[in-house]
């Protein structure tokens, strides 16, 4: 049995040392997740925490058909968001009427990898509207699909496909500027 297995064991039996053995194991990655979606560190530190309250008290459903970081993973980006739907009471805007989907991968950005670095990428990501963000990071890194995060975030996939075009637009004129002053 790999120690995980044994550790998510002991986690069902309620044993504390275990608890405290994963939350320090996955703490790091888990902050990580929650501050994609929380531009307060603070916030994100607060989503993570109630994150794994809530791995803890539903750890006995966990089966192990995906791997328990990803399962653990979705709880904590499902715990962001709804943290970032309370404390900014982010709407998304229907504007699919005014979406064309062939401008969906259009204009890609293309930076090499010495023109930014992690840290501006990730301000100018934070800077994002709050409806652009979510959609974002659903889709740029969770590799969700539009009509799944249409049914997490209960907006039409039309709009989730919006909500991208209009966050990769926001992005690329924020990163033009920083390199056009450079």
């Amino acid at each position: 049995m790999k120690e995980i297995d044994e550790l998510i064991l002991q986690c069902k039996a309620e044993k504390s040392w275990a608890q405290e053995k994963l939350f320090k194991l996955y703490a790091p990655q888990m902050l990580g997740i929650c501050r994609r979606y929380l531009s307060s560190m603070d916030d994100a530190r607060d989503a993570m925490q109630d994150g794994f309250v809530k791995v803890f008290l539903n750890i006995h459903k966990y089966e192990g058909r995906s791997a328990f970081k990803t399962w653990m993973s979705r709880i904590m980006m499902n715990t962001a968001i709804d943290m970032v739907k309370k404390i900014n009471k982010v709407q998304f805007v229907r504007d699919d009427y005014f979406f064309n989907d062939t401008n969906d991968m259009e204009d890609e950005i293309e930076i090499d990898d010495q023109d930014l670095s992690q840290e501006q990428l990730l301000a100018i990501i934070d800077k994002l509207p709050h409806g652009y963000k979510i959609v974002f990071n659903l889709y740029a890194i969770e590799g969700m699909g539009h009509k799944d995060i249409g049914k997490l975030l209960g907006i039409s996939e039309g709009t989730s496909k919006s909500q991208l075009n209009r966050a990769r637009t926001y992005l690329k004129t924020e990163i033009n500027k920083i390199l056009q002053a450079s």
